[in-house]
């Protein structure tokens, strides 16, 4: 998603203001969002947040850029010498625009995009699809033929991944009960795709053809998987 530059008030500011500028994160006429953000949560956001990313900044940076060039180096390798791979961000540097302007530097046979976020949400997945179909023609007169990966959330790889990255802590103190948190979505935004979406009987219990891009069903399936693996079992 992204990251400002720094945990001050004035990098978080320009962060914030960025990010909640998105008419996807921000649903309401441009006058409301505008009212909204300038009047309101820009005067007071900024340093409540500072303070928090203050608290886990690293003496690299921020963790999710860290981790996030630290993922960069290891696809890089994992694909070898014939793929070329970028990391840009929707909000804040390295932007989407820094990634493709790097990527362009040379022909092309495709390009493919592979947003960060496992379940489909307008707010996150389309609205860097969209942001990256405004680039692409001011980038370059001929753009690639372009490939998208829209979720992975029940990707065996992804839900291995998650699991490994629990199991040790999990072990460690056999706790009787684990909460999933995900980011949360205002529940209009689940609407606004699937009219009918939690209003029918079991709506979220698994992912149809009738809430195909429904979040809230899609981080239930994540935690379906998860406990279905077998690196979970006995713990």
């Amino acid at each position: 998603l992204g990251t400002p530059d720094s945990p001050e008030v004035p990098a978080v500011r320009r962060y914030l203001a960025e990010f909640l500028w998105d008419k996807h994160v921000i649903d309401v006429n441009p006058v409301g969002r505008w009212l909204l953000l300038h009047g309101i949560i820009l005067r007071f956001r900024p340093r409540k947040s500072a303070h928090a990313y203050g608290k886990v900044w690293t003496p690299d940076g921020s963790p999710l850029l860290v981790h996030s060039k630290h993922l960069l180096r290891e696809v890089t390798s994992a694909l070898g010498p014939a793929w070329k791979v970028s990391l840009g961000m929707r909000y804040g540097r390295p932007s989407l625009e820094d990634g493709l302007r790097e990527l362009l530097t040379e022909p092309l046979a495709s390009l493919t995009i592979l947003p960060l976020y496992p379940q489909y949400a307008t707010s996150t997945t389309y609205s860097t699809f969209e942001r990256i179909e405004e680039l692409l023609p001011k980038l370059t007169p001929t753009p690639p033929p372009l490939k998208v990966v829209r979720d992975f959330f029940t990707d065996p790889g992804f839900c291995n991944a998650q699991a490994e990255v629990a199991r040790p802590m999990l072990e460690s103190f056999k706790p009787d009960r684990v909460l999933f948190s995900f980011h949360g979505l205002p529940e209009r935004h689940l609407t606004r795709i699937h009219p009918d979406a939690c209003r029918f009987d079991g709506c979220c219990d698994a992912v149809t053809a009738r809430n195909a891009l429904c979040y809230r069903a899609r981080s239930r399936a994540v935690l379906w998987s998860a406990t279905r693996l077998d690196r979970l079992r006995g713990i």
